[in-house]
């Protein structure tokens, strides 16, 4: 039905889709639950060991799942073009559930270091796995949907990916550790992911977009490099890719530096436990929800490459005034008594349309991203662009996080702000490129 064409209700029709999009909620919540877990499991290490570098060791915990990223992404998207993306994906959710049997194996009464260095090395595995996972996954969507609806299928499945933050890591992650404690929570989380590896079954087969080459057999190491390589390549001859990596990067940098800050945030400006990180995590996550559900309406009226502008100057501000929650508190005049609830009231406000402003830079960025990268390399390009996001933003999150030690948390989350804002500027005040034509063929999935 024309008429319906790019509508959610159209995407969810694709039982194809409905299938992965199912996989990918069940998925991230599972991954934000254990995110949760290994958060507070670390925070209490750092209080009860009285470690004085705390932000730090938080950094290191996020570093620990981000960086697998410069070393396996290149050697992923080779892999998932040339194999069966629905493979790679059950086999991903299956090593998972065995890293939560690893995390499980770990005894609490170890010393601070040797626990802290099982827990960054387990994330490390789940972070390396993770790598093979996304981009068979976001490769698989552009083979299963219509160009003109790929908008609408990647607003669901970020507000998916943000309802997965708010329901594992600021509901179900503390909810089940506060009832049942970590352990069975772990558990819980095990069947979880066996229940995925199942689910990842039914994904409909994707053919490989691998097409052999004569020295193949003869130089195959050589040849996969090479291949590896292309992917670097695909994008700098496409200004469209560049645009929406680069936008993505800082996205997803902003988000880790944030995790990595929050705790202390919480603690220091709210003065909440740093286990009430969800007073800032929910609010976001709604956010992102209701952006989601707005931005395939916005796109008909702002082209996607300028909502991305339009997002990252909102993004900057929004996260400044999140980060002055204190001072504009006293602004406008917060009596004593109520100062507790009217801070975590104007930082709800204020993270929640950081949410929004976030939304309005993911969603249409990976739609550009699948529309302008080459059928024969889009998983490669999706390598790539996880390479290049935790090369740049290995170092950020890592000295944020000693840099707030030194200097406070406002002051690094203000200067975040304000790279934010200055970026969208910039790029609005030029011209905006033109997207692929909307009725291009795609390739069929197996049956």
């Amino acid at each position: 039905m024309p008429g319906e064409s790019g509508s959610i209700k159209t995407v969810l029709r694709n039982q194809g889709f409905l299938r992965l999009w199912v996989l990918q909620g069940l998925t991230q919540t599972a991954q934000n639950m254990i995110n949760f877990s290994l958060l507070i499991l670390v925070r209490d290490i750092i209080v009860s060991q009285n470690i004085s570098e705390a932000n730090t060791a938080i950094s290191l915990l996020v570093l620990a799942f981000s960086a697998p990223a410069v070393i396996f992404s290149p050697i992923a998207g080779v892999i998932v073009e040339r194999a069966n993306k629905r493979t790679i994906m059950i086999v991903a959710n299956g090593l998972r559930a065995l890293a939560v049997l690893a995390f499980l194996a770990i005894n609490p009464e170890w010393p601070a270091v040797l626990t802290l260095a099982a827990l960054y090395t387990i994330t490390f595995f789940l972070g390396a796995v993770g790598q093979f996972f996304g981009p068979a996954q976001l490769a698989t969507i552009p083979v299963i949907v219509r160009p003109r609806d790929l908008i609408s299928a990647n607003a669901l499945f970020n507000l998916t990916f943000t309802g997965s933050q708010v329901l594992g890591f600021a509901l179900f992650g503390p909810l089940a550790i506060k009832l049942l404690g970590t352990e069975r929570t772990l558990i819980g989380i095990l069947f979880l992911y066996i229940g995925t590896t199942a689910l990842a079954t039914l994904i409909p087969s994707t053919p490989s977009t691998y097409r052999p080459r004569k020295d193949d057999q003869q130089r195959p190491f050589r040849q996969f490099a090479s291949e590896a390589r292309e992917g670097l390549s695909f994008v700098a001859q496409r200004p469209l890719l560049i645009k929406s990596i680069i936008y993505l990067t800082l996205a997803t940098t902003t988000y880790l530096m944030i995790a990595a800050l929050g705790p202390e945030f919480i603690a220091d400006v709210l003065g909440l436990p740093s286990e009430d990180v969800a007073y800032v995590v929910a609010p976001a996550g709604l956010g992102v929800v209701v952006g989601a559900l707005l931005v395939n309406r916005v796109t008909k009226v702002i082209q996607p490459v300028r909502l991305v502008d339009f997002g990252l100057i909102g993004a900057g501000v929004s996260l400044a005034l999140f980060a002055l929650t204190e001072p504009i508190g006293s602004a406008i005049g917060v009596s004593d008594g109520d100062a507790g609830k009217m801070l975590i009231a104007i930082s709800v406000f204020f993270a929640a349309t950081l949410g929004i402003s976030n939304a309005f830079i993911l969603v249409p960025s990976q739609a550009i991203m699948q529309r302008a990268a080459p059928e024969e390399g889009i998983a490669r390009v999706y390598a790539t662009y996880f390479t290049i996001s935790n090369i740049f933003s290995f170092a950020p999150v890592l000295f944020a996080g000693a840099i707030a030690d030194i200097v406070g948390v406002l002051r690094v989350l203000v200067a975040i702000a304000i790279l934010l804002a200055l970026t969208g500027l910039y790029n609005l005040r030029r011209a905006a490129p033109s997207l692929p034509d909307d009725d291009a063929p795609i390739p069929q999935p197996l049956p």
